[in-house]
């Protein structure tokens, strides 16, 4: 190999290591220091770590639904798995409500998943968290 040949991989691999590098988004210390729930975040999908806390830019269903903003990890799937809970739901309030049994079981099924959303609001995808 000559010369020219080897200064030319080497340049194109320093090449692309810079672009590899300039297109990671990487969050400093100091941005995760200031990542909370409901904070603008600019790009869907990117992960960061507060302290102990994980967080994922996305949409946060209890705050701002349209926006980007900061969520912990855990408020997209909670979320996800709360709307399968509630179609199943409307299943089961067809097949409960036909007998008086079924009346008071519907009525804690319904207890359990307004017991759940208050959890989602208040603490898995609570703002400032």
């Amino acid at each position: 190999m000559t010369k020219s040949a080897v200064k030319a991989k080497l340049v194109l691999i320093a090449f692309t290591l810079g672009l590899l590098i300039s297109t990671t988004s990487v969050i400093t210390a100091s941005e995760a220091a200031t990542i909370k729930n409901g904070l603008a975040c600019k790009k869907l999908g990117q992960k960061a770590k507060s302290g102990k806390k994980n967080y994922v830019c996305g949409k946060n269903p209890y705050i701002t639904p349209t926006k980007l903003t900061w969520m912990l990890t855990d408020c997209p799937q909670a979320y996800e798995l709360y709307i399968e809970a509630k179609d199943q739901y409307g299943i089961f309030k067809d097949i409960l409500s036909v007998s008086p049994e079924g009346i008071t079981e519907l009525a804690n099924l319904q207890k359990s998943m307004d017991s759940l959303d208050t959890l989602m609001k208040t603490q898995v995808c609570k703002r400032g968290k």
